[in-house]
């Protein structure tokens, strides 16, 4: 039993140091020198990365330290040539004026020169931040100080609350009750991406049956030939400017699959088509004003709409759309209940299924609204409509329902990210959890929602698609408060009864 104890201590100890790791990783943030001006140099570290006052080292790599027995190089010496503090940031680059010029250049490294830090907090807290940012005193009057918290530890430059890192909290296992479901999965992992993924569909791009997996990111489209136990990079399409939220292919022109990607820019839908020419991805449409959408893939003719999306009336009007040549042509309105979002509608025959504003999923069938559910909806992808919201805050886009079948029978599968602690240090939220349920109809014809049991998916549910069946691609994302931190995993799922 002792040894057990200690096994288990031993395990939180680990689990904390690696929960708060990302400390390390603030006072570590590096960065390079993309342009010099008068005085005044242009930093690739941009919104989220740095705050205005802060100072970096820029530095060049020296002489290369070679072992003299080995003959293995061990790195470089760094040369400092000078320092630039933080006069104004943007969202993917800063401007820093130059506080110390030894010959600063383009290509230059910088390093945080974080200089005096604090502490304030507990003993053991002190400790574990000592050994992972390296000299901190306690008290405060430092450029940084790091504040323990009962949720985790916060950051302050200058007084200004910066970053937060939560602690680990404990997991009671407990026997679950006796309740009745009939849906479970296996999921097993497949690719970790380096960054947080946006959204996701699988298309058919050349054709031929032979699967891809599109996978949106913030700047860019990532395209991905599907293997067996794999995924291997296809093609990668750079983006208009803007906040892509959403790829969705379908089979518009009758041969082969489009991406369709959504994108906010300015405020308003500014949407895009992508599709294979000569081998390649390429941009074929852009400044679409339209939400574009097939809501269901089995008719996509028939169910190709665009909805208007801009940050003053957000969601509106509804159009039937379609594709000649490269343009879209609209059609007419599509008829919609009230509440509808394209971002989150899918169809089956006359059945429509969506997350309205407010959180509630709704059901329709034709014009009859047959059930509905609160706290529903999020994700981690998001748009800045700063005439809708003061102080840059920013509009969640909602993760699409999707289709399974099991045994011949075809089952409206929805995902609900759970809400975490809000981080009142920064005044933000993150999900704790995603999960899956399945829209049944019991023999009265009534609609229920069935939890799909398995395993449990790490904050967000960002997108889950499939080519039909019961084999499915899972995909999450989990962020941290810094970028660097953002990440995304891919399992591939198999739902079924029991």
């Amino acid at each position: 039993m002792r040894r057990l104890l200690l096994f288990l201590l031993f395990t939180i100890s680990l689990s904390l140091g690696e929960d708060i790791s990302g400390l390390k990783d603030f006072f570590n943030r590096q960065g390079y020198v993309v342009e010099r001006l008068d005085g005044k140099v242009i930093l690739d570290l941009g919104k989220g990365r740095v705050s205005v006052g802060e100072v970096f080292k820029v530095v060049r790599g020296g002489k290369e330290i070679v072992h003299p027995v080995t003959g293995e190089v061990l790195g470089k010496m760094d040369e400092e040539v000078g320092k630039v503090r933080i006069s104004e940031v943007k969202d993917k680059f800063s401007v820093a004026e130059i506080l110390e010029d030894k010959g600063i250049s383009k290509g230059d490294r910088v390093r945080l020169d974080y200089g005096s830090v604090c502490y304030v907090g507990g003993e053991e807290g002190y400790f574990k931040v000592s050994s992972l940012v390296g000299e901190v005193r306690r008290g405060e009057g430092c450029d940084y100080v790091i504040k323990e918290f009962e949720e985790g530890f916060g950051v302050e430059f200058n007084g200004k609350a910066v970053a937060f890192f939560e602690k680990p909290r404990p997991v009671v296992v407990q026997k679950p009750a006796p309740v009745e479901k009939d849906f479970e999965l296996d999921a097993k992992l497949v690719f970790t991406f380096p960054s947080l993924p946006l959204s996701a569909d699988v298309c058919d791009l050349l054709g031929n049956g032979k699967e891809y997996l599109a996978v949106l990111f913030e700047s860019e489209l990532k395209i991905y030939e599907v293997l067996e136990k794999n995924l291997v990079d296809y093609a990668t399409v750079r983006l208009p400017s803007g906040y892509p939220v959403s790829v969705q292919c379908a089979r518009l022109d009758g041969k082969r699959d489009l991406m369709l990607v959504n994108i906010v820019s300015g405020g308003e839908m500014s949407s895009a088509i992508v599709k294979v020419v000569g081998g390649s991805p390429v941009v074929v449409k852009e400044n679409v004003p339209y939400f574009l959408a097939i809501l269901d893939k089995s008719r996509p003719a028939e169910t190709f709409v665009g909805q208007r999306f801009d940050s003053r009336n957000l969601w509106g009007e509804v159009k039937r759309l379609k594709l000649v040549g490269d343009d879209i042509v609209e059609e007419g309105d599509f008829k919609v209940p009230p509440g509808f979002r394209a971002d989150s509608a899918i169809m089956l025959n006359d059945t429509l299924v969506f997350t309205d504003t407010d959180g509630y999923l709704r059901v329709f069938e034709g014009d009859k609204l047959v059930f509905s559910k609160e706290d529903f909806g999020g994700s981690y992808t998001t748009a800045e409509l700063p005439e809708a919201y003061e102080d840059e805050s920013k509009y969640v886009f909602n993760p699409r329902p999707f289709l399974f079948s099991i045994g011949g029978r075809t089952y409206f599968g929805v995902i609900r990210n759970v809400s975490g602690p809000v981080y009142r240090f920064l005044d933000v939220t993150k999900f704790s959890e995603g999960e899956l349920y399945a829209l049944t109809k019991d023999r009265k014809g009534a609609y229920e929602l069935k939890k799909i049991r398995g395993k449990k998916f790490e904050e967000a549910i960002q997108a889950v698609s499939g080519t039909g069946g019961d084999k499915l691609f899972l995909i999450t994302g989990r962020t941290g408060t810094l970028p660097l931190q953002n990440r995304g995993d891919l399992f591939r799922i198999e739902i079924r009864t029991f």
